[in-house]
């Protein structure tokens, strides 16, 4: 079921506040992903960590490029201390003299605990104009 406006509330504070890491050189966003079950599955293919030294040094790595991650329209469901989002958006990414916004959509899933709502996977797709599958 949708989550209630709260929780709601906390989801899209931890993705807007993981995005301007990710937006942002030395920002640390691996903090935001520390629990021991952190998994990533990123875009690229071989795009997998599993842990927080390794989603960290990920994060740290994507942070690093000053990449603009913007969350446009953030879709949140709960069951318990459970919750998932949908997170439509875009990456600004400059290289080589380019500006591109490349769509983005990453797939969420959040645990609650005594300290609040925390990651514990970070699915990410960039959506193709004509899919494949």
């Amino acid at each position: 079921m949708l989550a209630d406006e709260l929780c709601r509330t906390e989801i899209v504070a931890l993705v807007d506040e993981t995005y301007a890491r990710m937006s942002t050189p030395d920002s640390n966003p691996n903090e935001l992903m520390s629990h021991e079950d952190m998994s990533v599955s990123g875009s690229g293919r071989g795009e997998l960590a599993y842990g927080p030294e390794v989603v960290g040094g990920m994060a740290k790595a994507v942070a690093s490029w000053g990449f603009t991650w913007t969350a446009e329209t953030v879709t949140v469901w709960r069951e318990g201390d459970v919750a998932w989002a949908q997170i439509l958006g875009s990456v600004h990414v400059t290289r080589d003299g380019k500006d591109e916004h490349v769509p983005y959509w990453t797939t969420g899933v959040f645990a609650k605990n005594l300290d609040g709502w925390h990651w514990r996977y970070w699915g990410g797709a960039e959506p193709q104009e004509f899919a494949r599958v």
